[in-house]
C-alpha cells in the first residue's frame, strides 16, 4: 500500500491538516508543536479504523491511496460523543486510469450503497472496509490498511518490543507451512520472536538484518538466537532470546532486553523494515533519534536508500543529519496558525534551497514557514 495524499480533520478541538501528497520517502519537519506526532496519530487511526472492529475516532479523513496497482479514494466523517462515535457519511471510490471513478461504497446515516445496490443498514460503529473486508471489491483496501505499521519509541514501547514471549504454535505451524514472510508481518511479534523466526524460516533476511546491525556496531563479535533456559529462565515453550557478544567482553551472551536502548531502536527498525510486505507497506516512525548517538543516527537514511523495500516511510525528525542527508523534495514542512496545519511540500522549496550554497537544512532553520511554525 502507499498513501498519495492524505487530508484529515479531528473536529473542532483538534487539527486539522490539510492536502498533503506524499511519495515512497517522506520525511515531516516543522518546529516543536506544529503536529508533527499528531499526524503520524491521525494516519495510524486511519488504519485503527479499518482493522479493528468497532473502533472509530472523532473527525474526517480523506484519503487517496494505491494498493496493487489501484487507486482508490476513501473519504470518512465520524460523529458522536468519545467512546461512542458513529460513521456519518463515507465514500469509497475506485479511481480508473481514464479518469473516471468508479463508486464503490456510498453511505449516510440511512442509506448503505455497496456496488450500486442498497443493503440494509449496517452497524454505524464500523467503517464500510471493516464491514466489506471479504468482499471481492474491498478486500485489496482492507489488506492494504493491514500493512500500516506505527513505530514510536515514547513510554515503554521499546522494552515491550524487546520482550520475551513464547512463540505461539498456531503461528509456528502457519509459518513452516506457508513460508511466507509477510504473516510474520501481520502477526506482530515481539523482536526476540520475530529474529527467531528469520533465523530458522528466512535465513537471507536475517543474515541481512544481522549484518547492518553489525555495520552500525562493529564492536559486535558474534550474535545468535538462544533459548530463555540459556540465561536460567524456565518459561514454557519456545522462548527465544537474541543475544550478542562485544569485543573485549570474553565469552558473555549479552541477552537483548541488556542491550543499551540505541542498539534495540536500530535493531528493531531493521528487522521492522526488512520484514514490511512483499508487495509494500506504509511504515510510520516518529524521531527515532532521541538519545541515540551519532553512529546510530547515521545508519537510518542509507538503510531507506539501500534497503530495495517497496514500502512507504513517513518518518519525523529534528536531527541535522537526517534532514540534511533526506533529498529536499522529500520533506514536508508543517506550519500550524491555530488548530490548521499548513503543509509546504519539498518540491515547493527545491529550486528556491538549490540556488543557495549553504546547507539545506540552515535554509530550513531559518526559513519563516519553518520558524515561525506556531501561529
Amino acid at each position: 500500500m502507499k498513501i498519495i495524499s492524505y487530508e484529515s480533520d479531528a473536529g473542532p478541538n483538534d487539527l486539522h491538516f490539510s492536502k498533503i501528497y506524499f511519495s515512497q520517502l517522506n520525511l515531516i519537519v516543522g518546529d516543536s508543536g506544529s503536529g508533527k506526532t499528531r499526524l503520524l496519530n491521525t494516519i495510524f487511526n486511519s488504519g485503527v479504523m479499518v482493522v479493528q472492529r468497532g473502533k472509530l475516532f472523532l473527525g474526517s479523513w480523506d484519503i487517496t491511496l494505491e494498493h496493487q496497482n489501484q487507486l482508490y479514494r476513501w473519504v470518512i466523517q465520524t460523529g458522536g460523543e468519545k467512546e461512542d462515535e458513529k460513521v456519518q457519511s463515507e465514500k469509497i471510490v475506485k479511481l480508473k486510469e481514464n479518469g473516471k471513478e468508479e463508486v464503490l461504497v456510498l453511505r449516510t446515516p440511512n442509506t448503505f450503497i455497496f456496488a450500486g445496490k442498497e443493503l440494509p443498514r449496517l452497524g454505524p460503529k464500523e467503517s464500510s472496509i471493516t464491514l466489506l473486508q471479504e468482499e471481492d471489491l474491498i478486500k485489496p483496501l482492507y489488506l492494504g490498511f493491514l500493512s500500516i505499521m506505527r513505530r514510536s519509541f515514547f513510554g515503554p514501547d521499546l522494552e515491550l518490543a524487546a520482550a520475551l514471549e513464547s512463540v505461539p504454535q498456531k503461528f509456528l505451524k502457519k509459518i513452516q507451512k506457508s513460508k511466507n514472510k509477510d504473516d510474520l508481518f501481520s502477526f506482530g511479534l515481539s523482536l526476540n520472536a520475530r529474529l527467531y523466526m528469520l533465523s530458522q524460516y528466512f535465513k537471507d533476511t536475517y543474515d541481512r538484518i544481522c549484518k547492518e546491525f553489525i555495520n552500525v556496531f562493529p564492536f559486535v563479535s558474534n550474535y545468535d538466537v538462544l533459548n530463555a533456559e540459556d540465561f536460567g529462565l524456565h518459561l514454557p515453550g519456545i522462548v527465544p532470546v537474541f543475544a550478542v557478544k562485544e569485543r573485549h567482553m570474553g565469552e558473555t551472551w549479552i541477552p537483548l532486553d541488556q542491550l543499551s536502548s540505541g542498539m534495540k531502536k536500530v535493531l528493531l527498525i531493521l528487522t521492522d523494515i526488512f520484514t514490511m510486505p512483499e508487495n509494500g507497506g506504509v511504515y510510520l516512525l516518529d524521531e527515532y533519534e532521541n538519545s541515540l548517538g551519532i553512529n546510530a543516527i547515521n545508519f537510518f537514511p542509507s538503510i531507506l536508500f539501500e534497503s530495495g523495500t517497496k514500502s512507504q516511510f513517513i518518518i519525523t525528525s529534528h536531527h541535522p543529519y537526517i534532514i540534511g542527508n533526506i533529498p529536499v523534495k522529500s520533506w514536508i514542512v508543517l506550519h500550524r496558525k491555530g488548530k490548521e496545519v499548513l503543509v509546504k511540500q519539498g518540491a515547493e522549496i527545491e529550486e528556491r534551497y538549490s540556488k543557495s550554497k549553504q546547507k539545506a537544512f540552515v535554509q530550513l532553520i531559518n526559513d519563516p514557514f519553518y520558524t515561525e511554525g506556531i501561529e
